[in-house]
């Protein structure tokens, strides 16, 4: 077993979270099995409604399993109260959606200031090189409305780097860019996960395999074979 996997970035068994429906349960994801090492780039793929929205959200905070534990970046999310799970995700996740979500009053210099943790812990300068490093450095002035679709995505991807998360969780992240400018986001997340970050990134697209340290799919909330092209630690129960 490699360094990374001896010491686990997310550490879940047995997660499951269902919807209510009728005249049935909708099942959002069923007893699933996950291991992730620090320094990874985990691809899951699936088709709408297959579960992969609600396990990103268990896995940065944002929703709670009905069953099952988890682990990521040594706390246990199942034991946190809501200001616990707060704190976390201001500490350890970056968050990247396919629709940007960027503040439409506050400049993109703003925008990613807005990402930093509270009490200082990362310096403001931080957003800068970050404008910099992402090519936005003539843009740093400007409001959300007037920028590309590719910018926004750079904006957005800036804000999440900014703190120097432990875990990046990517939405779709090049659901809504042309292949220029998805290669140019999938670059810049396969350079923070050199640098030691972890990436889980959910598509229902192809575009991120190639960077993948492991491939999985999901099928109505339940792991299927994945691919052979990169290897799993993660098992269907």
């Amino acid at each position: 077993m490699d360094d990374a996997m001896t010491d686990p970035l997310i550490e879940a068994s047995g997660l499951t979270r269902n919807y209510a429906s009728r005249p049935d349960r909708v099942a959002g994801v069923s007893d699933l099995t996950l291991r992730v090492g620090r320094g990874e780039f985990v691809v899951i793929q699936g088709a709408s409604g297959s579960g992969k929205s609600t396990l990103l959200l268990m896995l940065g905070a944002l929703l709670r399993p009905q069953r099952g534990t988890l682990r990521v970046d040594g706390v246990d999310l199942c034991g946190l109260n809501a200001s616990g799970l707060s704190r976390f995700r201001a500490r350890s996740v970056g968050f990247v959606f396919q629709l940007f979500h960027l503040v439409p009053y506050l400049t993109v210099r703003h925008n990613v200031l807005a990402g930093l943790p509270p009490g200082g812990a990362v310096d403001a300068s931080e957003a800068d090189r970050w404008i910099e490093a992402l090519g936005l450095t003539e843009r740093r002035d400007a409001d959300p409305a007037t920028l590309s679709a590719g910018e926004r995505q750079r904006v957005a991807l800036a804000r999440a780097l900014v703190k120097r998360p432990s875990l990046i969780l990517a939405d779709e992240p090049t659901g809504n860019l042309d292949p220029d400018n998805a290669a140019r986001v999938l670059e810049h997340l396969d350079r923070y996960r050199r640098a030691g970050g972890t990436v889980v990134l959910v598509t229902h697209g192809s575009e991120a395999n190639r960077y993948a340290t492991q491939r999985l799919r999901l099928e109505a909330g339940r792991w299927v074979s994945p691919s052979s092209n990169a290897p799993s630690h993660a098992s269907a129960s």
